[in-house]
């Protein structure tokens, strides 16, 4: 008889993407599908999906963690996803799959666990500061939605904070004119409840929408193109168009977009005394030019001059490796 290596199952279960992926004893991704989260009705269904693939259906998992982007039960066996109709019930996968132990844990949570295995080649530092071990990180990260994390140092370990700290208030500055005039624009449209409706892929949107009454230069053939594509395809056309310096009006909600950005996580850095800020999610890979001209010059503003000394001494790192959610939710299953 031949000896079976044991296979564990996690996801990083999205707004936009929903992955799932084998991984060996060795944090090896032996298998590998993304699907639109748009696209699935039913998350059990969907999970037999990946599970009956061909390629899958000579490995055997029987431990599965996944993470989610919402708000998980005290039991960890329920997760309704901030920005999806559908649910995740483990009780009904336990019923329906091979599987004998499932866990839930909120995406940023999961990222927190993957963090101690973190190397170089998995991010990217917009300070030149460098690593900062033994001190508290804070992680961040906008995408379909806003997502935040606390890591304490425990004992040479980084322990992850769940928290929703998405939905938290904008910080609005009351002496930038600016800033009064683009929060009364989205209170009129409808637009804005908490932080996570202006810094996401739709607040990229909705201050494009802002800065055209605002007389802002645009070029008429890309405002054509934009108008026409779907709401999802908007963000990464502007951001395109910006990065590529073709259109004022996208530039400037760039520039927008990424200012309150910095904001958020400058709060968020203040709050928890950290030493290093990971910024993660689906956009920051995206303008990793953008951020290093305009994040960290935002990000160390403050009136108190001692605040912004400790501020400046904050690492700041992009993440640029999507899987480290999953590896995140592999150390948690095997933990």
């Amino acid at each position: 008889m031949f000896f079976k290596e044991k296979v564990f199952l996690v996801a990083d279960i999205g707004g936009t993407k929903t992955a799932f992926a084998l991984m060996d004893a060795n944090r090896n991704i032996l298998v590998k599908k993304i699907y639109h989260s748009s696209e699935i009705k039913h998350f059990t269904d969907t999970l037999l999906n990946f599970m009956h693939m061909p390629e899958c259906k000579h490995h055997k998992p029987k431990e599965a963690c996944f993470a989610v982007a919402g708000p998980i039960n005290a039991e960890r066996n329920y997760a309704k996803l901030t920005n999806t109709e559908w649910t995740i019930d483990v009780n009904n996968i336990l019923v329906r799959t091979p599987l004998h132990v499932v866990v839930l844990l909120n995406d940023f949570e999961a990222l927190g666990f993957g963090i101690d295995n973190l190397k170089s080649e998995n991010y990217m530092e917009l300070t030149n500061i460098g690593r900062q071990p033994g001190g508290t990180i804070a992680i961040i990260g906008a995408g379909t939605g806003l997502g935040m994390s606390i890591l304490p140092n425990y004992d040479g370990r980084y322990m992850p904070i769940p928290s929703e700290g998405g939905h938290i208030d904008l910080p609005v500055r009351m002496d930038d004119k600016m800033d009064i005039k683009l929060q009364s624009f989205l209170l009129q449209k409808r637009l804005y409840k908490d932080a996570e409706d202006v810094v996401s892929g739709r607040g990229i949107v909705s201050m494009y929408k802002f800065l055209q009454t605002q007389k802002v230069r645009q070029n008429k053939k890309i405002r054509l193109i934009i108008s026409k594509a779907s709401e999802a395809d908007k963000p990464a056309l502007i951001t395109k168009y910006a990065l590529e310096d073709r259109d004022m009006l996208c530039i400037r909600t760039l520039e927008l977009f990424i200012k309150y950005y910095a904001r958020v996580s400058r709060n968020l850095a203040l709050t928890s005394m950290c030493s290093e800020l990971i910024i993660a999610g689906g956009i920051a890979p995206k303008i990793l030019s953008a951020l290093q001209d305009v994040f960290v010059e935002e990000f160390v503003q403050h009136d108190k001059e001692n605040m912004r000394k400790l501020l400046e001494r904050i690492s700041i790192l992009v993440l640029v490796d999507p899987d480290v959610t999953l590896y995140g939710a592999f150390n948690a299953i095997k933990s």
